[in-house]
């Protein structure tokens, strides 16, 4: 969905029932009068996001009907814009945003500077921000969290969130240059940079746990691996090779594959312990195997190989050596002619 409207061909109830659309349960008022305003608005729905700009002479103040969670970013361009959260009035301009995130909010409001007022909004699903919020802080809501509404767009994690948005008002504005895809991911850097990065109540927990590993960190950790699972490695070497701490990687392991590096790195060991124990041409005996895959105990790699297997090593070997004697046997006896 994308609409365009101004004043010079649509009328005021045209603009707010557009509006309601985007921002249904609020009671809209204008603070002057309609045939003295000059407005014009942009709004667009798409890939569970919501994103209007609005130009206007007129302040106007919004009143919410009802109490919800929501997670709306709104940007400031000329002006000022308002909110009544908690009892606190807050304020933000050109060099902040205000999120709208907490059901405690009593009253919105826009200012003019110069006789216009202008601001960008961005509307995200609450179930895709709380979804993200839970990733990296999993007792958190957008609740309890107690995000500071306002952002500095000044920060370099502010000037980071406005280039997101900017980028998906242009693939909102034209669907030409829209990729679900590829707003599917910024849907979920938005919230991930606000929780990040801007204050609130659980924000030390990164500084003390560190950044979070991604899943490409992880399957380049894995890669890692692979490639030299024949050498005693530590969890800082596979960090380190990477980019990130011991602990992310631990988390990240946890997060995505379900297991810690180290089990991952048994698994990975025993597969090729397995895969040598079951070539018909081996030669080597199990000890040599294992050592050769890592495994300096003996008795801890028979219990898990068999945990996973099935059999002990020295079965898989045994019935390995079988299967190639029996071949053999039958090209002796039923040569080609």
């Amino acid at each position: 969905m994308f609409a365009e409207l101004d004043s010079g061909k649509d009328s005021h109830e045209s603009l707010l029932s557009t509006f309601k659309v985007f921002v249904p349960d609020v009671r809209i008022e204008l603070n002057g009068p309609r045939r003295a305003n000059q407005w014009r608005g942009q709004f667009a729905m798409a890939n569970r996001l919501s994103w209007w700009q609005l130009e206007t002479e007129t302040e106007w103040t919004c009143w919410p009907e009802r109490e919800e969670e929501r997670f709306c970013l709104v940007f400031p361009a000329s002006g000022g814009f308002g909110a009544r959260i908690r009892g606190k009035s807050l304020q933000a301009d050109s060099s902040s945003a205000l999120v709208l995130g907490v059901k405690d909010i009593s009253k919105t409001w826009a200012h003019a500077t110069d006789d216009r007022h202008g601001r960008m909004s961005l509307k995200l699903k609450v179930a895709d921000v709380r979804r993200t919020l839970t990733s990296i802080f999993e007792d958190a809501t957008l609740e309890n969290i107690e995000l500071n509404p306002l952002l500095d767009l000044d920060s370099p994690a502010g000037q980071t969130l406005w280039s997101l948005v900017q980028a998906i008002a242009a693939a909102m504005k034209d669907e030409s240059i829209r990729s679900a895809k590829a707003t599917a991911l910024l849907r979920e850097a938005i919230p991930r940079l606000v929780f990040k990065n801007f204050p609130h109540r659980f924000i030390e927990r990164l500084a003390r746990h560190g950044a979070d590993a991604s899943p490409r960190q992880i399957r380049a950790a894995v890669d890692f691996m692979r490639a030299h699972m024949h050498e005693p490695l530590t969890l800082a070497e596979i960090a380190e090779a990477v980019g990130i701490s011991e602990r992310s990687l631990q988390h990240g392991f946890r997060t995505f594959r379900g297991t810690t590096p180290v089990a991952h790195l048994r698994d990975l060991r025993l597969q090729q312990a397995h895969a040598e124990l079951s070539l018909a041409e081996n030669t080597l005996p199990v000890s040599e195997v294992a050592l050769k895959w890592g495994f300096t105990h003996m008795g801890r790699f028979a219990a898990k190989y068999q945990a996973a297997y099935g059999q002990s090593p020295s079965e898989t070997r045994k019935r390995a050596g079988s299967a190639h004697l029996k071949v053999t046997e039958r090209e002796i006896q039923s040569p080609s002619s």
